[in-house]
């Protein structure tokens, strides 16, 4: 019996993920559990419930646990990019919480690699999935499902405008305005007008309240006097808005994703624009919140705002069209039946079908066990530990050890043929249509995934030869910069995460040495590190790493099996003698890297940094008229990025892109 968790991250997830938990729940083939990892708000994760808020959790249907991992799950549901919070978990499905990219979701900037980490992804429309799958860079299954969230509007029976009324315990009556601002600082209505807001009620007409579930504690209070002053004002407490959805006349709202499910029901929009929105961390004014913004009636004043709601609630038919217009194109199929079909997915991803419905071509590496005095026993350890989820086809290699026949034939049993042996001069023609050579030291363990994230790296910038795993005894993160607290192991000093932060910095060029290990990484064939390698694993003294332009990423552990074998032979591990722990044999080699890399760092000046911001500037203009197929002024701005400054690679692709488009144009 399959068993599945749901994982409540944050309180914006739980409307998400409920419809699925509940649809789920009717198949008797699951065993369920639901995991709330916090047991307060926490605010500056914009983590766990606010108090009260925790009761619309089914708690005592199903069990209950606060570690994810504890639940021992075969899948496991998120609402948003969390996969480094349940490594260990199960295959992992990603529903989203929204319609709208804010710089992160539907689009195509460095944040969406994160997704690559999850085993699907599950969208709304057929626009949000034509947008990643022209992105380029998410790689696992997307499928587009429509929105769980909505689908008690949408099934046969769903209650009318005016039953939830009277369920509420509103007049159907009197005409009723939803404002549902977004949290961010620089997006949100909330600290421009503040609670003048309350000027949008009548006495022919009600303002209903619902905040994000993210915003800030003493806006939310603010707000809530005003229910005291007036009887037409209510705040909604509830984490949930479809019905509120239902049984408003017209919505006020900032870029918040409620304005996207809203017109999904052809109703009015009125849509505030804070005069800080460029200032917004994420602000890619290609995003849909900003392109489509002529779905309703834009404003930037209060008074403005209250012209416009009464000018929605006197013509609410007046802009139909266009709201019609942009629902079709979101390609969202609108029938209740998003979460069955989250349902059938499931069971496509337990089966192992869901890899048919991948967005490009699945490839292949071929890993070279290397090391020496190895048993059988040692050999099929390896194969088991470093095969195990590790997210890609994979083989295994290991050259000219000294086996008998029936030794090998032994190993080759155990590992369900995963694993060859060859001889030296036969290695080239065992990698055969293998994407990607990687070498690994016998007796090392793999973290979930961990081949998968290599690769992505490759995937991610075609300038990079090689991508260099890292030994260390901790947690991995996908994004250090922005997780590095999510680091739990307690002994972990602050010199060692500091050393973690840096050596997990990619796509470095710099010359590395002795550093990392000549038989440790991962290499694309085809290129001067792939054939430095093989000359490697055909005895010659060489460090395929030393001149290539690699990533690197902390995702590998060396069990003691190897260590063992080296202290045996009375090795030195990188100028630390052999009898030294072989976790601070690891640290070593981290920690002398992350000095490597940090000295390129704290090298910038201020002066370099501005210029490198500014380069970034020009960077999102030259995406933002891609997007809208200005291919001279694209590349402009990305001449412009480079001039500023000349490591900015994904400039360099935006001009190999679009020059040719240009060219054919003149032509």
């Amino acid at each position: 019996m399959p068993r599945v968790l749901f994982y409540f991250f944050k309180n914006v997830h739980a409307p998400v993920l409920l419809p699925i938990y509940h649809e789920l729940r009717k198949d008797p083939q699951f065993e369920i559990g639901i995991c709330s990892p916090f047991d307060q708000y926490i605010r500056e994760q914009r983590a766990g419930f606010k108090e009260g808020e925790e009761t619309i959790l089914p708690a005592g249907e199903v069990p209950l646990v606060r570690t994810p991992q504890e639940w021992h799950s075969d899948v496991v549901f998120i609402a948003d990019s969390v996969t480094h919070q349940v490594q260990g978990c199960g295959k992992i499905i990603n529903v989203g919480h929204g319609l709208l990219s804010k710089g992160q979701y539907f689009t195509d900037t460095d944040f969406i690699d994160r997704e690559n980490l999850e085993h699907l992804l599950l969208v709304p429309g057929e626009f949000h999935k034509q947008t990643i799958k022209n992105s380029r860079r998410i790689f696992i299954p997307v499928e587009a499902v429509g929105y769980p969230k909505l689908d008690a509007l949408f099934k046969p029976g769903a209650p009318s405008r005016d039953e939830l009324c009277r369920m509420i315990g509103l007049d159907p009556a009197k005409k009723i305005i939803l404002y549902a601002p977004t949290f961010n600082i620089s997006l949100s209505t909330i600290p421009v007008i503040w609670t003048r807001i309350k000027e949008l009620a009548t006495p022919d007409t009600c303002l209903l309240m619902k905040f994000h579930g993210s915003t800030l504690p003493e806006f939310v209070d603010a707000h809530e006097e005003l229910t005291e002053q007036n009887p037409n004002i209510y705040l909604i407490s509830d984490l949930d808005i479809t019905p509120y959805l239902q049984i408003a006349d017209v919505m006020v709202s900032d870029v918040s994703s409620a304005f996207m499910e809203f017109i999904l029901l052809d109703k009015p929009v009125v849509l505030f624009n804070n005069p800080n929105i460029k200032e917004y961390i994420n602000y890619d004014p290609r995003d849909v919140e900003y392109t489509w913004r002529d779905v309703g009636v834009q404003v930037t004043s209060l008074e403005g705002m209250k012209r416009a709601v009464a000018h929605s609630l006197e013509k609410p038919e007046e802009l139909s069209q266009r709201r019609h217009y942009y629902v079709e194109k979101m390609g969202i199929k609108l029938d209740g039946n998003a979460s069955k079909r989250v349902l059938e997915l499931t069971w496509e991803l337990i089966d192992g079908r869901i890899e048919q419905r991948r967005l490009h071509k699945r490839e292949k590496v071929t890993v070279v066990l290397t090391g020496e005095y190895a048993s059988t026993e040692i050999v099929t350890e390896s194969v088991t530990e470093l095969s195990k989820d590790c997210g890609i086809d994979v083989s295994f290699v290991v050259v000219d050890q000294n086996f008998t026949q029936d030794n090998q034939q032994k190993v080759e049993l155990s590992t369900g043929s995963l694993l060859r042996f060859v001889s030296a001069n036969d290695l080239q023609t065992a990698i055969g249509d293998s994407d990607y050579l990687c070498m690994v030291g016998l007796g090392a363990q793999g973290w979930d995934r961990w081949l998968f994230r290599l690769v992505n790296h490759l995937r991610r910038d075609p300038s990079l030869e090689a991508v260099v795993p890292l030994t260390s005894e901790g947690e991995k993160v996908q994004r250090p910069e922005t997780y590095i607290q999510a680091l739990e192991v307690k002994d972990y000093t602050d010199e060692m995460t500091d050393a973690l932060f840096k050596s997990s910095l990619v796509a470095k060029t710099m010359p590395l040495d002795s550093l990392p290990l000549p038989d440790l990484g991962l290499v694309r064939l085809g290129t001067d590190a792939s054939q430095k390698a093989i000359d490697r694993l055909n005895g010659m003294d060489i460090n395929p790493f030393s001149d290539a332009k690699l990533a690197v990423d902390v995702v590998m552990r060396m069990s003691e099996v190897k260590s063992q074998v080296a202290m045996a032979r009375g090795d030195v591990l990188d100028g630390l003698e052999a009898d030294v722990a072989p976790r601070n044999a690891a640290e070593y080699r981290i920690t002398t890297l992350a000095a490597e890399i940090g000295s390129v760092i704290t090298k910038e000046s201020e002066a370099e940094n501005t210029k490198r911001l500014g380069a970034e500037a020009h960077l999102r203009l030259a995406r933002h008229y891609m997007g809208r197929g200005r291919h001279d002024q694209a590349v402009n701005e990305a001449k412009a990025a480079l001039e500023l400054y000349p490591e900015c690679t994904s400039a360099r692709y935006i001009i190999e892109q679009m020059q040719p488009l240009m060219d054919c144009q003149l032509k």
